[in-house]
């Protein structure tokens, strides 16, 4: 199967080919640029494979939650191919491709990715990105040998909120009901260095309260930063085309977390008097 995988929800811009399971990969800046350079560079990877547009099975794109233009970089130019080419489209969990792209997981195919770290079945991921305003997106997941479980749909917070949301999602984890022990902890993301005095605030705050932020606080330092790798956009795309899960380039839409995508102009002068 052709799958082509575009992801423009960071400030990277990364598209990837995987034919039947072979996976060449193009990244560089994005932000701005990343509506120029995203079908170019399409373009250029097809023809490095000896391949035409035509010749695809399958559009995967990152769709979100991510920044608000990059969002509908990725979707115009997948409703655009899905369109012209009559393609289905896989709506691919941006958060779910960064847990995808850091952590090696063991697929149903018996393959380890050559990731820096593994995520053994049964540990937690948290994905954390930057979402400017003072916030981040975030979710939770469960590596399992079939690929992620969602712990908590993604979300958008101040961090002092995101540090005891995580908290409740690992209470409810069925091993701390039951034994009172939390699975391995893993993080993700772009966030850490933006939002590390909020956050560090945010521990030192209710970490005394509340043991299991210890072992989270534990896992947040050692996160491992990355933005989502369209290779994994790929990957996890054939798996929502094996399970039925694929749109038509109608419904190819991305998704949001957020409704408000700039301060006003007040807004931002009372964060500038509050520095």
């Amino acid at each position: 199967m052709r799958v082509l995988a575009l992801d423009t929800s960071t400030e990277a811009l990364s598209v990837a080919l995987s034919v039947d399971g072979h996976c060449r990969t193009f990244d560089e800046a994005g932000g701005p640029r990343a509506s120029q350079r995203l079908l170019p560079l399409c373009a250029e990877l097809l023809r490095t494979a000896g391949l035409q547009f035509a010749d695809l099975d399958l559009i995967g794109m990152g769709a979100g939650p991510g920044a608000f233009t990059g969002l509908r970089t990725a979707a115009s130019a997948a409703q655009g191919l899905a369109y012209a080419l009559h393609l289905p489209v896989a709506r691919v969990d941006t958060l779910m491709a960064q847990a995808e792209t850091a952590f090696a997981l063991l697929h149903s195919d018996g393959t380890v990715l050559p990731d820096p770290v593994q995520a053994e079945p049964g540990a937690v991921v948290l994905v954390a990105n930057d979402a400017r305003m003072g916030e981040l997106y975030w979710e939770l997941f469960r590596a399992q040998t079939s690929g992620w479980q969602s712990l908590h749909r993604p979300t958008v917070q101040r961090p002092e909120h995101a540090v005891l949301a995580w908290a409740e999602v690992l209470a409810d984890l069925p091993e701390h009901l039951e034994t009172g022990v939390l699975p391995r902890l893993l993080a993700c993301g772009n966030a850490w260095s933006e939002h590390a005095d909020a956050l560090s605030a945010a521990f030192a705050s209710h970490a005394s309260d509340n043991p299991r932020l210890f072992a989270l606080n534990r896992a947040v330092l050692r996160a491992v930063a990355c933005t989502p790798s369209a290779a994994a956009v790929a990957r996890l795309s054939l798996q929502q085309h094996a399970a039925g899960l694929t749109v038509s380039a109608a419904l190819a839409q991305p998704i949001y977390v957020r409704d408000k995508v700039a301060l006003t102009t007040a807004e931002r002068e009372l964060a500038r008097a509050a520095l």
